[in-house]
């Protein structure tokens, strides 16, 4: 299986963060280094006729405490959700790679009109739109409702709520929107192919809960179920045509990235 970077979207957010905690410390390790100055002047002024100087440094010094930057913990959740998110997509183009035999490729981080979606499959089994998440939660599915319930390790419930994307999609909505203006475009070009979808939730607590008529062709935990579909889907793409829809989708993902961009066509 070939395997091509469109975009690497969660990459660059990780980046991002990573550069902002790094900004951060070294703003705190500046201060550090400034309120220790302060406190080193102020010890020097210790002579009875320096008293006007040790009270004005003193007073400094207290100033300078007060104001010392914490860091956010926010942005810390934020990273290592991130790099959740991060370690899922590379695991599931990990184990993709090494159980799909033939001529697949594995387009990572394709962009349309409707979105992002994390991996598109192009094969001889067909197109296959596969959105990635990196939660430990348990997954609750019924049509377009899709929530969360998350435990501790002793099997309380702790938190609960709806399963979205910034849009306020549904995971399923998410991939299924992607994948349907694929589907147009290929359409328009004279390529008609269905574009199936899949949410494949890889993390080690994560478990699959109530799931009915969830709009995708796959919900699973792990690549398992995704990969036995797949398995189970007959030939329906030759190369040529496989060649063909790899090279559309090449050109609406750069037609798309430049018009974020701000670019021409």
């Amino acid at each position: 299986m070939r395997i091509e970077v469109l975009s690497d979207h969660p990459g660059a957010q990780l980046q991002n963060t990573d550069a902002a905690i790094a900004r951060e410390r070294d703003r705190i390790a500046e201060h550090g280094r400034a309120v220790e100055a302060l406190r080193r002047r102020q010890q020097a002024s210790r002579r009875w006729w320096q008293l006007g100087r040790w009270l004005r440094d003193a007073r400094e010094l207290q100033a300078a405490q007060r104001a010392a930057p914490v860091a956010d913990p926010g942005v810390l959740h934020r990273r290592a959700q991130q790099q959740a998110g991060v370690d899922a997509e590379d695991r599931v183009a990990s184990e993709l790679e090494r159980f799909l035999r033939g001529d697949w490729t594995l387009f990572r981080g394709y962009a349309n009109r409707r979105g992002e979606v994390d991996h598109l499959l192009v094969g001889s089994g067909g197109v296959w739109a596969v959105e990635v998440k990196g939660r430990g939660v348990r997954v609750h599915v019924t049509g377009d409702d899709w929530r969360f319930e998350k435990f501790d390790r002793y099997g309380n419930r702790v938190e609960s709520g709806v399963l979205a994307d910034g849009r306020g999609r549904s995971w399923g909505r998410q991939v299924g929107e992607v994948a349907g203006a694929l589907e147009e475009f290929l359409r328009s070009r004279g390529a008609s192919v269905p574009v199936r979808t899949a949410v494949v939730v890889m993390h080690d607590r994560a478990e699959l809960g109530t799931c009915r008529n969830p709009g995708v062709d796959v919900v699973g935990i792990g690549t398992r179920s995704l990969l036995d579909q797949i398995s189970r889907t007959a030939a329906v793409l030759d190369r040529e045509t496989q060649h063909k829809i790899a090279n559309l989708v090449r050109r609406d993902h750069r037609f798309h990235a430049r018009r974020r961009s701000g670019g021409r066509r």
